[in-house]
């Protein structure tokens, strides 16, 4: 059975759930020599340990590959080189920071007798069934966070702390985009009879893989299948720290990107840039590193009290100052490595 050991010293501040996934994910690869099912990753923080001089500032990391029996040299190779870059790249900003010592070696598993049971593979297998079905369909729920860029933040001024409310948002402020919203990239939205404009927010949209309930900040992406180009359309209004029902839910009001990037995919969602172009021509250029909760704090956060399911869709905010449309004009959003969407807007018939 496969098993991947790390050994750090404790003067090191590691987020050992991510440098865990970073280097299972590496060495899994494409699963033909460390199989997924049944591999097991564990991180042991070593507290006594003395390294050259003896100074208290100098820090190790050691991670040990245990293969099995029948792996040739140049896959042995091919699988240090692999997980060795993985761990070097995780690991560099603690190298620039602190004397740090970096190592790793492959074992090969003594042949020894084995018993062994799992039904692993059964379940990855039913859970990525069920994310891909999932995906494929409409989300069950889309849900939209108001406030979350510094720049809406810091348009409010003074009255985030006037009545009724006197202080800041302490938790995401949250509203639904229900079904009667969803419209497909492309399409036609009609403008109800009784709106004159909207304003386009374009909104970086994160797809669940499975069930998300009270997860941590540390593990949040874990739970993502992948992100969507997403369309918050909205009628003009004043409100911010109320549900805006009326304005936001609107039918064709949510229009979503065809293509999903798979998380894999995305090496940082918060370091993103999202473009909105209107009848051609550039309106706004914004970045999902002005988000006030980024994207694994707001997953964290929002599910300490709702739960999401496979398919389930959070946009993580859209930005300060979108523009505003009226019918007979075109949006498109772009978000690079993520997608596209665009749509013509269009005025009631009588």
């Amino acid at each position: 059975m496969p098993h991947i050991w790390i050994e750090y010293s404790g003067n090191l501040k590691l987020d050992t759930p991510a440098l865990m996934r970073t280097v299972q994910d590496a060495a899994v690869g494409d699963g033909t020599l460390f199989p997924l099912a049944g591999a097991r990753t564990r991180a042991l923080r070593v507290d006594d340990c003395l390294i050259v001089d003896g100074h208290p500032d100098n820090a190790f990391v050691h991670v040990v590959l245990r293969v099995g029996h029948g792996r040739s040299d140049a896959q042995k190779a091919a699988l240090g080189e692999r997980v060795f870059q993985a761990l070097t790249t995780a690991l560099a900003p603690h190298m620039a920071a602190n004397p740090l010592g970096i190592s790793m070696q492959i074992e090969e598993a003594d042949p020894v007798l084995n018993y062994k049971v799992n039904n692993y593979r059964e379940y990855l297998a039913a859970r990525a069934a069920g994310a891909a079905a999932a995906r494929a369909a409409l989300p069950r729920t889309v849900v939209g966070t108001a406030l979350n860029t510094r720049q809406s933040l810091e348009a409010l001024g003074g009255a985030m702390h006037a009545p009724p409310y006197n202080a800041p948002p302490k938790a995401p402020v949250l509203y639904i985009k229900p079904a009667n919203t969803y419209a497909q990239d492309g399409a036609v939205i009609t403008l109800p009879a009784d709106v004159d404009e909207v304003e386009v927010g374009a909104c970086l949209g994160v797809v669940f893989s499975r069930r998300a309930t009270r997860v941590g900040e540390a593990e949040a992406l874990c739970y993502v299948a992948g992100y969507r180009v997403v369309a918050d359309l909205a009628v003009p209004h004043a409100r911010n720290f109320r549900p805006a029902l009326k304005q936001k839910c609107r039918d064709g009001f949510c229009p979503i990107g065809h293509g999903m990037a798979p998380a894999a995919s995305i090496a940082d969602p918060d370091a993103l840039e999202i473009e909105i172009h209107v009848d051609g021509a550039l309106a706004l250029r914004t970045r999902t590193a002005d988000l006030v909760r980024p994207v694994a704090r707001l997953i964290a956060d929002v599910t300490q009290f709702m739960s999401f399911e496979a398919g389930d869709m959070l946009l993580v905010g859209a930005p300060h100052d979108a523009p505003r449309l009226r019918a007979g004009q075109r949006y498109d959003i772009r978000i690079p490595q993520v997608g596209t969407l665009g749509n013509l807007l269009a005025a009631a018939t009588a």
